[in-house]
């Protein structure tokens, strides 16, 4: 972004321009996206539109950033309603929460699309979401000590959480309808808890 806003009418402004991509985006196709449409859309002059966005991939790279932003919110929100009994449960609610964020909505799928042609990640931008995953998957391991068979290192997390997350992503980007299938949440599910109880091969390679 161009430029940060710092009054409420900016916010608005800017606000107003992301959801007018949005909806050109969700019902036209990026092939249709262009900063007068989208300008016009939202009812700016194209002068203000280039005060915060200098073209149409930072307009795109701005509305994936806040969608991204929305799913790790709506994740950690339901998680901390919930009240799974076991670590099991806590990461089958992540894994339940995250499908859900992608499975009905048309708009974020096009947008989770984008960022596998778009340099999204250039700028860690994309840290948060998997920051919000790892931490709740790795509260699992701490709140139920008996669940997980080892701590969850930084590495393990890194691991785990980007194989998940690969996964819900590969799925939306090919619109496979394996993201409808309840065969692919249990998979993810088996991946997920199934890592977590793996034994720590490498202590037991240094005790040998």
């Amino acid at each position: 972004m161009r430029k940060k806003p710092r009054q409420a009418r900016a916010v608005a402004t800017i606000e107003a321009i992301l959801e007018a991509a949005a909806q050109i985006l969700q019902k036209e196709g990026e092939e249709a996206l262009t900063t007068a449409k989208v300008a016009d859309r939202a009812g700016v002059s194209i002068g203000s539109l280039y005060q915060y966005f200098p073209n149409k991939e930072a307009v795109l790279l701005a509305l994936i950033r806040r969608e991204r932003e929305a799913i790790g919110a709506e994740v950690a929100r339901k998680i901390a309603e919930s009240e799974p009994k076991s670590g099991e449960d806590l990461v089958r609610g992540v894994i339940s929460t995250l499908l859900v964020a992608f499975r009905p909505r048309r708009r974020r799928r096009k947008l989770v699309a984008l960022m596998a042609s778009l340099s999204v990640d250039r700028d860690n931008s994309g840290l948060e979401l998997r920051d919000r995953v790892a931490y709740l998957i790795a509260a699992a391991s701490r709140r139920f000590p008996d669940f997980a068979a080892r701590p969850l290192s930084d590495i393990s997390a890194y691991v785990l959480v980007r194989a998940v997350l690969g996964a819900i992503r590969s799925a939306v980007v090919e619109n496979a309808k394996i993201i409808d299938d309840p065969e692919f949440e249990e998979e993810l599910c088996r991946l997920a808890i199934g890592y977590l109880k793996a034994p720590d091969a490498s202590a037991a390679r240094k005790g040998a």
